[in-house]
């Protein structure tokens, strides 16, 4: 019996950051990918790839609250499930610009668990008396435990990188205590001997913090698929949550076949293309596009017209999901769809 794949690619299609305004980049051909869109039936699915996570895994997803990233992240970092509720208090750099005050996230600042360490440290120390302590599983990636929600809603991570952070600080009833918790932490960081190492050695400094996803563990989650295939910390904490076993990311689709033989159904998740758009690269985005065209798109076209694979669950991260089966090859009617906003 031919499996059934559910493909999440966040970033694919070129919408809302930047069309494609910049006529040197050509728009990638990627025939197969146009002609996936073009014969699969589209349907509204969430409009974020962390929220079309938790309703593939029938996790609750709050209508006026964050999604509980935090807490789910940390089971994939080693983390216990509990009944605390947690926030990410992510290590950022801060960059005083002429468009307002600009974030760079740890991808860019090559954080020593040390560094991490160290850090954490000076702020348990300083904020002992407010209950706070930092939990740094990584170096990239840190979590606050908090006994009830604070009153606090945030904008992802990936929605502050590269922008001016004012419009996007955490808000509701006690964002005037957070806002004031986050100076006191630059305060504590800029002077802290680890930036001045940095410094020293012309590294950016971890100077701020970025709190988002908080929340407690949601109950009821189940595995959406018999096989799951992801690298990133939501999808493997998702996976946790629900005893479910969850395998490294296959280089090319054929790889995931071969895996997945007498399995019914697949869910892969590929971060190939997640930044492309936070970093305003349409050049390493259409790239992105070239390369998963080669060892993703291409293999599901054709096994759909052989009938190898029964039917493809794309979400590309526009807001839709789109359904193809064996019957698209049929299908010549479908006009393709662009894969970028073109303002021209």
């Amino acid at each position: 019996m031919a499996p059934t794949l559910h493909l999440l690619v966040p970033g694919l299609l070129a919408t809302g950051r930047f069309g494609f305004a910049n006529p040197a980049v050509p728009v990638p051909a990627a025939p197969a990918l146009r002609w996936l869109l073009a014969r699969g039936d589209a349907r509204p699915a969430s409009a974020t790839t962390d929220a079309t996570l938790f309703r593939l895994f029938d996790a609750p997803v709050p209508e006026a609250a964050d999604l509980p990233v935090a807490a789910v992240s940390r089971l994939a970092d080693g983390g216990e499930p509990d009944d605390g509720w947690w926030l990410r208090t992510d290590p950022v750099h801060l960059r005083p610009d002429l468009h307002g005050v600009l974030l760079v996230d740890a991808r860019a600042l090559a954080i020593e668990p040390v560094e991490a360490a160290l850090l954490a440290a000076a702020f348990d120390q300083t904020f002992a008396a407010d209950g706070l302590q930092l939990h740094v599983p990584r170096p990239d990636r840190w979590y606050l435990r908090l006994p009830a929600d604070p009153g606090l809603r945030t904008h992802p991570l990936v929605d502050a990188i590269g922008r001016d952070i004012n419009p996007l600080l955490p808000h509701g009833p006690a964002s005037g205590r957070w806002h004031a918790l986050l100076t006191e932490i630059q305060m504590l960081f800029h002077q802290h001997p680890i930036n001045r190492a940095r410094e020293a050695r012309n590294q950016p400094l971890i100077n701020s913090v970025w709190f988002w996803g908080g929340g407690r563990c949601p109950a009821g989650a189940r595995a959406p698929a018999a096989d799951l295939y992801a690298n990133d910390p939501l999808t493997r904490g998702l996976a946790r949550l629900t005893n479910a076993t969850v395998g490294p990311v296959p280089e090319h689709a054929d790889d995931w076949l071969d895996g997945a033989s007498g399995e019914p159904d697949s869910l892969v998740v590929l971060e190939t293309m997640r930044y492309d758009l936070a970093e305003d690269d349409p050049a390493r985005w259409a790239d992105h596009v070239a390369e998963l065209e080669r060892t993703w798109f291409s293999g599901c076209r054709r096994w759909l017209q052989t009938g190898r694979l029964a039917t493809l669950h794309l979400y590309p991260g526009d807001g839709r999901v789109y359904t193809v089966t064996g019957a698209a090859r049929w299908r010549f009617w479908r006009r393709s769809r662009p894969l970028v906003d073109d303002p021209r």
